[in-house]
This record gives structure tokens, C-alpha cells and sequence, in this order.
């Protein structure tokens, strides 16, 4: 007897599993002091771990998709077997205090399965949630976040009681378990854009990587990383520079700008669905988070101010990764959302080198003033790569020709069509239908109805 598939057992409830297990990659703060103390490696070794793991994570999700967009079940199982084997890995490294065998658990073993495990639910609940494609990957996305609000306190937990290598041991067989059972579970139905995948790989990655829409976006997510990276990788040690001393304060702190990171993904996503042009949350991201890192440069000191500028910094970094799908959806189409969702995160990749590295830079040299300002300076700097992208990105392309036939009127004309437009893709067509003055509006308007929608 064939059990139905249903987009909760098979779409909501795999999609949670994956991200609670691999999420907990945002609690490497907690991790990093008693790594130091039990193994008394120095600090390059937590701050590479950490930095690796991240880039392993953009880089396996640039060249993953197309793994994720022939199938999810193997998608799954390769995020079982690598992010488990990092974490046992991770553990023997630090039990065995060896350096080498902790970067390769935690940075690239882990951050593999990293990679995988984060593309291989977005495009699924998109498929699952067809109505509501931008509550869909914001949902998938909020589980990431969710982990660090369900992971913190546990692992706080666990930290006061037992080694520090005992740890991950456990932690590898819950998240294994959890991770093995998604596996099981994941489906994702059959679409036409699914039967499509032989068009895609035809497709060559200098046709999605060359061009000035995707060259600007990337930049800009590249920025947002990083500097959500910045705070993230230092929030632990920012609070102990304040004056926070306790680690249950710190716990609570960080679980707090947990809660923010996952109520940007899932929130700012939900937003999103009721916008015409999915892009407007990236402009609300970057005005905000400049604006409150400039004023937490004058107060340093103050926790208050401290909190609500690293939940605020947080809510829109979660932001940036739940819109993200449903932007790319509009500019590129159902059918090539993996592949170039894992293109845009090599972005990732680069921030998970640069963001973590230049805290830990500024923190040993500078103060959390200069820090601060330089992050509010590089927002300034994506707010407009932001505008330029928006400007480039809002206008369709025409391409005319003289003495064309009207394909709706058939009369003798100057005749205009439209080659490109957000994910209206036109310029290899076979048969290129030209419009007159008149009739070309009203082409434009059945096409900005298409943009709108995705479809």
C-alpha cells in the first residue's frame, strides 16, 4: 500500500529536522573557550574552524545544486554522513588535541555537509507551498535560525557537565538521528520545471555568473554575511569585552539574537509574498542595520543598546537568506532556482573567510567602536550596490525592429518586444513576435504580471 505524500510529513517536518541539526553551526561561539581551555590550542585554530566551515558551506552549495535539483533524498543522505562524520571528527580532534584533525572536522567535513544540507529543503517547500513561495523558503530558512534558539541552552547544558569532546560525540548521534530520519522522509514532488533539468544542464555558469544582476546581488549578500558573520562569530567575547560575565547572561543574550535571526527569515519572507517586486526587503535591510551600528558606535558600553543593535544586525541577516529564494525565483525562474540559490551563496563562502576573520582582526587590535563603524560603513556601501542593482534590474529590455509585423494587430509597424525582465527570459526565442506602439503595452503589462508572480 503506496502512503500519500503530504507537504508537512514530507516537506515541513524533513525541512526542520535538517535545520536543527546543521543550525547549530551558529553555537560554535559557546564552544570556543572550552576548546581553548581542554586542549590549550590557540586561537587561530577556533577562529579558522569557524571561517572554514562557513566557506565550506558557500562553496559546497555553489557546486551542490545540481545535486539538490536531480534529487533531495541523495542531497539528504550525503548531509548525514558528512555533517555527523565532522562532528565525530570534530570531537577526536579535541579529545586527541590535534589542531589539524578539529579545523578538518568542524570546517570541512562538517561545512560539506553544511552545503548540502542547507539547499536541499529551500526549493522543496517552495514546490510544496506553491501559493506561498516566499512563506516557504522563509520557513525553511527559519529552521537554520531556529537552531540556535533550541541548541543554545542545551549545549549550554552539556557544557557544564561533561568534556568538552563528550559533547560533539552527542551531538553527532541526536543530530544523526535527526538527520537520518529526514532523509527518509524528504520528497519533493514531480513539476514541470522538474522534468526540465536536462534544459538546465545545458546551461553554462558564465551565462548566470557574468552578469551585472547577479554580480551586484552577490556583492551585496556578500557584504550582509559578512558583517552578520562579524557579530555572530564575536558575540560571546563582545559581551565579556561589556561587562557581561556570567554564562548564563551570555547564553540568554545570544539565545535572544537567536530568536531575532529566525524571526527575520520568517517574518521579512512572509512580507515578502505580498510584494509585487521581492527586492524592497533587501533595501529596509540595509537602511536598518546601517543606521544602528553607526548609534552603537557612541555607546559601546551599554548592553542595552549592545543587544538590540546585534538582534537587529540579526533579524535582517536572517532577512537576507530567507528573501533571497523568492528574489532569484523572480530574476531566474522556478526551473534554475538550486543552481544558481548555490551559485549566489559562494557569496557565503567568501563572507565565512572574511567576516569572522576581520572581527577577530579589529577586536585584537582596534576597539568595538572602530569595529561598529566600519560595519555600519560597509552597509552604507551595500545600500548602494543595493540601489544600483534595483535601478538595473527594475526596467525591461526592448529589442525593435523597423517594418515588423504586429503580432496581435498584424499591422505594418516600428515593432518592439521584450527580451528580458526579471525572470522573463526571451532572447533565444525561435520565432520573435514583434508588437506596434499600442500593442506592446499591453504586452507589458501581461508580462509585469508574470514578473509579480514568478510564474
Amino acid at each position: 500500500m503506496t502512503v500519500k505524500k503530504n507537504k508537512y510529513l514530507n516537506g515541513v517536518l524533513p525541512m526542520l529536522l535538517i535545520n536543527f541539526s546543521i543550525g547549530s553551526v551558529y553555537c560554535w561561539t559557546l564552544f570556543k573557550e572550552y576548546v581553548l581551555t581542554y586542549t590549550g590550542f590557540q586561537t587561530w585554530v577556533t577562529e579558522w574552524c569557524f571561517s572554514l566551515a562557513i566557506m565550506f558551506l558557500g562553496v559546497t552549495a555553489a557546486f551542490g545544486g545540481r545535486v539538490v535539483e536531480k534529487s533531495v533524498k541523495i542531497s539528504s543522505w550525503l548531509t548525514l554522513v558528512m555533517f555527523t562524520s565532522g562532528w565525530l571528527l570534530t570531537g577526536f580532534g579535541i579529545q586527541s588535541k590535534n589542531p589539524w584533525l578539529t579545523i578538518l572536522g568542524f570546517g570541512v567535513v562538517q561545512g560539506i555537509g553544511l552545503g548540502f544540507g542547507y539547499l536541499t529543503p529551500v526549493k522543496t517547500l517552495m514546490i510544496w507551498f506553491d501559493k506561498n513561495k516566499g512563506f516557504a523558503a522563509g520557513l525553511a530558512i527559519t529552521g537554520f535560525g531556529l537552531a540556535g534558539v533550541i541548541a543554545n541552552p542545551i549545549i549550554a547544558g552539556f557544557l557544564e557537565s561533561v568534556p568538552i569532546y563528550m559533547v560533539f560525540y552527542v551531538l553527532a548521534g541526536i543530530y544523526g538521528c535527526a538527520l537520518l530520519l529526514a532523509a527518509l522522509l524528504i520528497y519533493r514532488p514531480e513539476t514541470p520545471s522538474a522534468k526540465e533539468v536536462k534544459v538546465l544542464e545545458k546551461t553554462k555558469i558564465s551565462e548566470l555568473l557574468f552578469t551585472k544582476k547577479f554580480v551586484l546581488l552577490w556583492i551585496a549578500l556578500f557584504i550582509n554575511i559578512s558583517c552578520g558573520l562579524a557579530l555572530i562569530s564575536q558575540e560571546k567575547q563582545i559581551y565579556q569585552l561589556i561587562g557581561v560575565s556570567t554564562l548564563s547572561m551570555v547564553v540568554l543574550f545570544c539565545s535572544i539574537n537567536a530568536v531575532g535571526n529566525l524571526l527575520g527569515r520568517l517574518c521579512m519572507a512572509s512580507l515578502q509574498d505580498k510584494l509585487a517586486y521581492k527586492y524592497i526587503p533587501y533595501y529596509l535591510m540595509a537602511a536598518c542595520s546601517l543606521v544602528v551600528c553607526f548609534i552603537t558606535a557612541f555607546f559601546p558600553g551599554a548592553i542595552a543598546v549592545t543587544v538590540i543593535m546585534i538582534f537587529i544586525v540579526q533579524f535582517f541577516f536572517g532577512c537576507g537568506f530567507s528573501c533571497l529564494p523568492n528574489i532569484l525565483h523572480q530574476n531566474y525562474g522556478m526551473k534554475r532556482l538550486a543552481t544558481v540559490h548555490g551559485l549566489m551563496l559562494s557569496a557565503w563562502a567568501a563572507a565565512g573567510l572574511f567576516g569572522n576573520q576581520l572581527a577577530a582582526f579589529i577586536m585584537r587590535s582596534y576597539t568595538l567602536s572602530t569595529l561598529y563603524l566600519i560595519l555600519g560603513t560597509l552597509f552604507v556601501i551595500e545600500m548602494m550596490i543595493l540601489l544600483v542593482w534595483g535601478k538595473f534590474i527594475s526596467h525591461p529590455v526592448w529589442e525593435t525592429k523597423d517594418d515588423a509585423v504586429c503580432a496581435d494587430c498584424n499591422c505594418i509597424c516600428k515593432g518592439y518586444r521584450i527580451i528580458e525582465w526579471m525572470g522573463y527570459d526571451r532572447k533565444n526565442d525561435a520565432n520573435p513576435q514583434f508588437r506596434c506602439e499600442h500593442c506592446k503595452d499591453v504586452k507589458l503589462m501581461q508580462v509585469k504580471e508574470k514578473v509579480k508572480t514568478g510564474n
